[in-house]
């Protein structure tokens, strides 16, 4: 690719080891890039992974781990984890002292629980309690994550035309939230094909001069409702990931895979060490893997990955046992690959979100909204495709032993 450092340079202004990505940034921080520099700053991400990245390897390709009993494997994956514990922590790992705690299914994510746990943290009138009414309007016909989702599209389609038409003719130049969410959700009752449409700004009007304010308090609130649509999985679905998860073979093909995708990122990402002249460059695939400080620019495996797989890929498999009636312990390759096609299918590795901004002084406790934005781990994107290919080859290679 063409080397533009001014690229990076941007994009660490507002994703960097500190807030680690722009969903952090947002709603963590309460600092998000203008819309321009956000689209710049995907744009400069997905160049690194399409054009500098191999994220497939040839089938001969399986490096050192490739004839290890699963005993082997287990050694030398967590060998090599242990190796940047203390950088894996810093992204997100877990910090355990023994590789099979991070294969934990997590059941507290199923979308019952996470509903549940909406209902009862909800301050009514707020902009998270009129999402949340938006999403039990649209659950009447499809499951509470999809509503979930289909609700803040919508929101995120129609937020500009909202903006827009309470900005005319007001005197005052400050917009609340929750009038705003409480528009939407009136309207949504009448959205249906040929009725409704929310009245869109034209073609280059701005519709920001007037800020729509919550209180921080109120943005933590409705960031952790729109979490709801990143839960798509039923309690039964993880309850039989569960189940799975205690397989020695699929925690053998887990790790082999997140190793094997390791080893095949190496050379391209030496690559991109080596043109840009700073590890740095790596940022945005710290969800995958991890180097050292140092000299050392070797990639090594950051165990976080197999926790995520664990709760966001496993249950997806699991519920492609279920719909075809098979039990957990006949579990096949076949089954494992339509599992991880149906996790993308889930949308398991993408989420809207609102970008949020401090307004005013630090001590005002007031938050802007200023858009909405569809976010997805760069990392796990290339490597659900890597992930449809290979888990099921390495689950089937640990059955013939």
């Amino acid at each position: 690719m063409t080397l533009n450092h001014n690229g990076l340079d941007e994009y660490l202004q507002w994703v960097n080891e500190e807030a680690q990505t722009a969903k952090i940034s947002s709603e963590l921080r309460f600092r998000s890039p203008p819309r321009d520099r956000l689209r710049a700053n995907d744009r400069f991400v997905r160049a690194l992974v399409t054009e500098e990245a191999a994220w497939s390897a040839p089938a001969g390709a399986q490096h050192e781990f490739g004839e290890l009993t699963e005993s082997q494997l287990r050694t030398v994956y967590w060998e090599a984890a242990e190796r940047t514990r203390t950088t894996a922590v810093f992204f997100g790992a877990a910090g355990h002292r023994t590789l099979d705690e991070y294969f934990a299914v997590d059941s507290a994510r199923s979308e019952e629980a996470a509903l549940a746990r909406a209902r009862g943290a909800t301050t009514p009138h707020s902009p998270a309690d009129y999402l949340l009414r938006t999403v039990d309007r649209f659950s009447s016909s499809i499951g509470p994550s999809q509503a979930c989702r289909r609700a803040m599209s919508l929101l995120a389609q129609d937020w500009e035309g909202l903006v827009g038409e309470w900005s005319r003719g007001r005197t005052d130049s400050i917009l609340r939230a929750s009038d705003l969410l409480r528009d939407f959700y009136e309207r949504t009752e009448l959205r249906t094909p040929g009725r409704h449409q929310v009245e869109q700004p034209p073609s280059g009007a701005r519709t920001d001069s007037s800020p729509v304010l919550l209180t921080t308090a109120e943005a933590r609130e409705f960031s952790a409702l729109y979490m709801l649509g990143k839960y798509p999985f039923t309690t039964k679905e993880y309850e039989v990931a569960g189940d799975l998860v205690a397989m020695p073979r699929l925690r053998s093909a887990l790790l082999a895979t997140h190793l094997h995708f390791t080893g095949a990122s190496a050379k391209p990402l030496a690559k991109l060490l080596s043109e840009w002249g700073t590890p740095r460059v790596l940022l945005p695939f710290t969800e995958a893997f991890v180097s050292r400080t140092g000299a050392d620019t070797h990639l090594y495996p950051n165990p976080k990955l197999i926790t995520v797989l664990c709760n966001n890929v496993v249950p997806a498999i699991a519920g492609e046992l279920i719909h075809r009636g098979i039990p957990a312990e006949a579990l096949d390759s076949g089954a494992v690959h339509a599992g991880v096609v149906a996790a993308k299918r889930r949308h398991v590795f993408d989420l809207t979100i609102a970008m949020f901004d401090r307004f005013g002084s630090p001590s005002s406790g007031m938050v802007r909204i200023s858009g909405f934005s569809m976010r997805a781990c760069p990392a796990l994107v290339p490597f659900s495709s890597f992930l449809e290919m290979w888990l099921p080859y390495h689950f089937h290679r640990y059955g013939r032993r």
